[in-house]
């Protein structure tokens, strides 16, 4: 008897952790930032999703307020999108990457990670979009710094934002492209 009410706790408990660990997967409207590693899983999954990459350090992405702008534009749209910050990373590693996960059809526009920000993963691979976002380190730089020529915050360019975001999804919803999360 013992053992039976040890095997029902066992399982009524590993049916939890499942549940737990699911609900812990799911991607929120706006937003969500993820390692490398998580990003590579994505794309080696094949997976269809907007993605959002950039270089600065954490003192001037927050001073710019460049995710929450993002976030702001997103969360508009009921969409969701993933960031990835590659302070740090080799450039060897980020144009591996870009060479990698850029479509062969794309002769000599290869993705690159650390500047061209808004792109759409479809099926693991960097689309080609209309209307480019790009978020080189010196404007996230110029803009948490306020320096001459740059606004102040990336709530100055939801213009811009709003617009590579639905240009993005324009772009989907042309090629069928089904965003997952």
């Amino acid at each position: 008897m013992k053992m039976k009410k040890r095997r029902w706790f066992s399982l009524i408990l590993l049916s939890f952790l499942l549940v737990l660990s699911a609900c812990g997967n799911k991607a929120e409207v706006g937003m969500n930032e993820m390692t490398l590693k998580e990003l590579k899983e994505k794309l080696d999954n094949e997976e269809s999703f907007l993605l959002v990459t950039f270089s600065a350090s954490k003192e001037d992405v927050e001073k710019s307020e460049l995710v929450e702008a993002f976030d702001k534009s997103l969360s508009k749209e009921e969409q969701t999108a993933f960031y990835v910050n590659f302070d740090g990373e080799s450039q060897d590693t980020l144009d591996q990457l870009g060479e990698k996960y850029t479509p062969s059809d794309y002769k000599g526009d290869v993705w690159e990670p650390k500047d061209d920000g808004l792109v759409l993963i479809a099926d693991g691979a960097v689309m080609k979009n209309p209307r480019e976002t790009l978020l080189s380190q010196s404007l996230i730089e110029g803009t948490a710094n306020g320096d001459d020529g740059y606004e102040t915050s990336f709530m100055e360019y939801m213009d811009d934002i709003d617009a590579g975001i639905a240009s993005a999804l324009d772009f989907a919803k042309q090629n069928d492209i089904e965003l997952s999360y």
